[in-house]
């Protein structure tokens, strides 16, 4: 083809250029988690609009896991979990979306502080999830959920627990 190669091919390169291109570091750690912030509530607030737009749901928060009676089932275990994977978190919050973009501003210091660790490449614990038929459910670890999203990781350590339910 004298355009350069098949059009999905030409896709896949555009799209990983506009990768790179969203999360372009400048240097500045403290300014590109800020950056990252901005970002990221701005995509939340382009999803709010197209929802509004297409008349959609509105599923502004991430599922719960609501009233049901947990049991924790054994001992939690280390593991890398896909980001698509998690699904809701196990108490409500307001902060965030229901694909964890940051919904408020209220986030905004401890989300930038986590952004920026991502930056510099500092360790951060595993965040803690709760498996259940339909995805994880974070315990502990919203705003590193956030972070990694926006910053477009394909996945984060978790530790995780198995559960039952109780009747």
């Amino acid at each position: 083809m004298p355009d350069g190669g098949p059009p999905a091919s030409r896709y896949l390169e555009t799209r990983s250029m506009f990768a790179l291109l969203q999360n372009h570091a400048t240097g500045m750690p403290v300014l590109d988690a800020e950056s990252d912030f901005r970002r990221a509530r701005r995509a939340h607030a382009i999803a709010r609009v197209g929802r509004w737009l297409r008349r959609a749901p509105d599923c502004r928060h991430p599922r719960t896991l609501g009233d049901v009676a947990l049991a924790l089932g054994g001992l939690p275990r280390a593991q890398v979990v896909r980001l698509d994977a998690i699904v809701g978190t196990l108490e409500p919050t307001r902060h965030f979306d229901a694909r964890f973009r940051p919904a408020s501003e209220v986030v905004r210091a401890r989300w930038q502080r986590i952004a920026l660790a991502h930056r510099r490449g500092d360790a951060l614990p595993p965040i803690e999830l709760v498996k259940r038929p339909d995805g994880y459910y974070v315990l502990d670890g919203r705003h590193r959920v956030s972070v990694a999203r926006a910053l477009g990781h394909p996945d984060i350590d978790a530790r995780v627990t198995g559960t039952r339910v109780s009747s």
